[in-house]
């Protein structure tokens, strides 16, 4: 009998001393949970957040390409975007640039671009002179226009008739399919954002056109006189063009 009761006085004493146990443990946790969170008023380091952001995008983002030295005396093939005849000759230069009609091509060197380019800016900048091809095999034309600090001119350029060209490679007929082929809206905004020297360069080819009557587009010739004036088109109505003329 004594035995007995001595076995319950354990078992309930083991039982207390299982949930007292248990109730510390759950202290215990609780405790070590409150000591993690951080004091005080805590708000995120968004800085960081925007830090870490900046650094993913500006990873993802396409990388301008590195300038390359081009050599002075590597040869390139540029083609007359001018309506009617280019001429250009500069003693420092050993070829005069003759060219009778848009479209023609001439051979001259990069250092004979670097001379057009301190000369006359805008011959290059303003596209009356394309570069369309690097005949050395060493060199792309990229590597040239990036040479020649003319890439983000190049690029605005190949934007304009990037639907219908694609191959990466400028050509004189590019402002012609842009005009004709263009929307009145997308031509708008085109017109825009474009550098003046470009926006006079489609203006010139604009008025050719429509003397030649292969272009009437209302709306574009409300928008392109807004940029010169309201008679543009009724003055080319009554001059002349050379019969030799042609875009």
């Amino acid at each position: 009998m004594k035995y007995t009761l001595f076995l319950v006085y354990f078992l309930l004493y083991l039982t207390k001393e299982l949930q007292i146990g248990r109730v510390r443990n759950l202290e215990n946790q609780k405790r070590s949970y409150n000591n993690s969170k951080p004091k005080g008023n805590f708000r995120p380091n968004n800085n960081q957040n925007k830090q870490k952001q900046n650094r993913l995008e500006k990873s993802e983002r396409p990388q301008r390409r590195r300038r390359v030295a081009v050599d002075r005396n590597a040869e390139v093939v540029v083609v007359s975007n001018t309506i009617g005849r280019f001429y250009y000759s500069n003693p420092r230069m050993a070829t005069i640039i003759d060219l009778n009609h848009i479209g023609d091509e001439e051979y001259i060197t990069v250092g004979d671009l670097r001379t057009i380019l301190n000369s006359s800016r805008k011959i290059l900048e303003g596209f009356q002179l394309l570069i369309t091809e690097v005949v050395d095999s060493e060199y792309t034309l990229e590597d040239v226009l990036l040479f020649l600090g003319l890439d983000r001119k190049y690029e605005e350029y190949f934007s304009l008739n990037k639907k219908f060209n694609n191959s990466g490679v400028a050509t004189a007929g590019d402002i012609k399919e842009f005009i004709i082929n263009t929307s009145a809206s997308a031509f708008e905004k085109v017109m825009q954002n474009i550098d003046p020297k470009l926006r006079a360069r489609i203006i010139e080819a604009s008025v050719a056109l429509f003397k030649l009557k292969e272009f009437g587009d209302y709306n574009k010739m409300q928008i392109i006189e807004s940029y010169v004036n309201d008679e543009l088109f009724d003055d080319a109505k009554v001059t002349e063009i050379d019969n030799e003329i042609y875009i």
